[in-house]
C-alpha cells in the first residue's frame, strides 16, 4: 500500500511523542527467575531494572510501548495496567505494546511459572504501580513535536543454540542439544529507531536485537542484562536521561556468542563425545561481549545512513486460544499476536511466546518494508517452534513444556496458524 505524501506530510506535522523512565529494581532479596533451577534469593543489585515507555500521537492515532526488565510480563499484569490509563492515554489494546527483555537475573511477576522462579505478589503489584505511575505521567506530560529516522546494521554477537547431536545419559540417542551451532539461524539485524524534536535533539531511542540474555555471570545478583549495559552506553552518548526501549526479538534458539575453553576435565571429555558446549562467561568475558555489543549500537544510531520515516500509526491485535496450537492446553490459555505500524512500511509485529529465528525471516516476506519481530509480549505460553524442529526432541521443541507448565505436543500444522493469524494483521486497519 503506497503512501499519499500529502498525507504523510500532515501526520508528521501532528506528531508527538513523550517519553520516559522509572526504576523498578527491587529493595529487597527476591528470587530471580529464568531457571528451572532456581533457588535462594537475590543477594544484591549489579545494576537497575527500568520500565522505560513512549507514547506517541499522530494524525488522531495514538500508540504506547512499555518496555520492562523482566523475564516475561503477563496479560493479567497488562490489563491492569490499562485499566487505570485508558481513559488518559485514548488506548485501546491492540495500540499498547508491553514487552519483556527476557533478562534471567529479575525477579519474576508470572504467577503462571513457579518452576521459572516464584513470583512475589507484592513485587508483581509494584510494577504494575510503576507502569501506571510512568504511563500517567506521559499523559500529563507536555507533547513533544516528533520526527522519526530508522537506522539498521548487523551485530555479530549471537549465535545459534541449537545443533543435532548425541545425548549419552541414560543410553545414547539423537537429539537437539543446546550446544553452539555456528551454522544455524541467527538474526544479527540491529534496528534502531531514534525519535527526536524539531531540533533533532533525541527524545526517545528504541532499539531491537535477538539474542538471549542469559550470559550474565553472577547468578544471584540483579541485573538488567545486556540491555542495560547497552542503555548505559546510549545515554552516555545521547544523554543521560534519555528513555532507551528494547523490544527482544525472535530470540528462541540463540544467545550470546561465547565458545571460550571448558574448565573441567568432565567437560573436556563431554566434548570429544559429543561436540563443543557452551562454558559460562567469566565476568571479564562478559564485561567484553556486552560492551562490544553496546558500542555496535552506538554505532548504528550514530550513522548517517538513516531514513526518515513519517508517522501514520495503525495498530491491531487478535488472540488465539492455545489449544489451538497445543491440543489438550489449559482452558483459558491463549497466544497474542499484535502489530504496531508506524506508517505501512515500518512496524513492529509481535506474539507472546519464544518464536524461534526463522519466524522473523518468514515475517519479513510476509509484510511490507521493515518489520521489527518481537517476542516476549504478554503470559508468553512458551517457546514456538518451526514445523521442523518437531520431534527432534530439543528443548525448544518439547523440553520446555514441563518449566512452563504445559504437556503433550504441538500440532505439525503450527506454522500455517501462526502466519494465518499474522495474515489478518496484514493491513493498515490491522484487522
Amino acid at each position: 500500500m503506497g503512501y499519499d505524501p500529502r498525507a504523510a506530510v500532515t501526520a508528521a506535522a501532528e506528531a508527538s511523542i513523550a517519553a520516559g523512565s522509572i526504576d523498578i529494581t527491587p529493595d529487597a532479596s527476591l528470587p530471580l527467575a529464568g531457571d528451572s533451577d532456581t533457588s535462594g534469593l537475590s543477594r544484591g543489585v549489579h545494576d537497575p531494572l527500568e520500565l522505560n515507555a513512549l507514547l506517541l500521537r499522530a494524525h488522531g492515532a495514538t500508540l504506547a510501548i512499555l518496555t520492562a526488565d523482566l523475564l516475561f510480563l503477563t496479560e493479567p499484569l497488562r490489563d491492569r495496567v490499562l485499566a487505570r490509563v485508558r481513559t488518559e492515554l485514548a488506548l485501546d489494546n491492540a495500540s499498547l505494546l508491553v514487552a519483556a527483555s527476557h533478562t534471567h537475573s529479575a525477579p519474576s511477576v508470572d504467577p503462571s511459572k513457579p518452576r521459572l522462579g516464584a513470583c512475589d505478589p507484592r513485587y508483581a503489584e509494584f510494577v504494575a504501580q510503576r507502569a501506571v505511575e510512568l504511563l500517567r505521567r506521559l499523559a500529563a506530560a507536555q507533547p513533544v513535536p516528533c520526527q522519526l529516522e530508522y537506522r539498521a546494521g548487523t551485530a555479530d554477537h549471537a549465535i545459534n543454540r541449537r545443533r543435532r547431536g548425541w545425548w549419552l545419559t541414560p543410553l545414547p540417542r539423537r537429539v537437539a542439544l543446546r550446544a553452539p551451532n555456528p551454522a544455524g539461524p541467527r538474526d544479527e539485524t540491529l534496528h534502531v529507531l531514534t525519535f527526536s524534536d524539531s531540533r533533532a535533539r533525541p527524545v526517545a531511542v528504541l532499539w531491537s536485537y535477538a539474542c538471549h540474555p542469559v550470559g550474565f555471570p553472577l547468578k544471584t545478583l540483579v541485573s538488567a542484562d545486556y540491555p542495560g549495559v547497552v542503555r548505559r552506553v546510549l545515554r552516555a552518548a545521547m544523554g543521560a536521561e534519555l528513555p532507551v526501549l528494547f523490544l527482544q526479538g525472535f530470540a528462541g534458539d540463540v544467545r550470546p556468542r561465547e565458545l571460550g575453553p571448558q574448565r573441567t576435565v568432565a567437560r573436556r571429555v563431554a566434548e570429544l563425545l559429543v561436540g563443543p558446549l557452551f562454558a559460562p562467561f567469566t565476568p571479564p568475558q562478559y564485561a567484553a561481549w556486552a560492551e562490544s555489543l553496546a558500542a555496535r549500537v552506538v554505532q548504528v544510531a550514530g550513522g548517517t545512513d538513516a531514513s526518515r520515516q513519517p508517522l501514520a500509526p495503525a495498530a491491531g491485535q487478535l488472540r488465539l486460544m492455545l489449544s489451538s496450537l497445543l491440543p489438550g492446553a489449559p482452558e483459558g490459555r491463549s497466544v497474542t499476536f499484535q502489530r504496531l505500524a508506524f506508517n505501512p512500511e515500518l512496524s513492529i509485529a509481535a506474539v507472546s511466546a519464544e518464536p524461534v529465528t526463522a519466524y522473523g525471516q518468514a515475517l519479513r516476506r510476509l509484510f511490507p518494508g521493515v518489520v521489527l519481530p518481537v517476542g516476549y509480549i504478554d503470559t508468553v505460553f512458551g517457546y514456538l517452534p518451526t514445523t521442523a524442529m518437531l520431534g527432534e526432541r530439543g528443548y525448544e521443541d518439547s523440553g520446555f513444556m514441563e518449566a512452563f507448565g504445559l504437556h503433550g505436543r504441538l500440532r505439525p500444522d503450527l506454522e500455517e496458524i501462526v502466519f494465518a493469524a499474522w495474515q489478518r494483521l496484514q493491513a493498515p486497519g490491522l484487522a
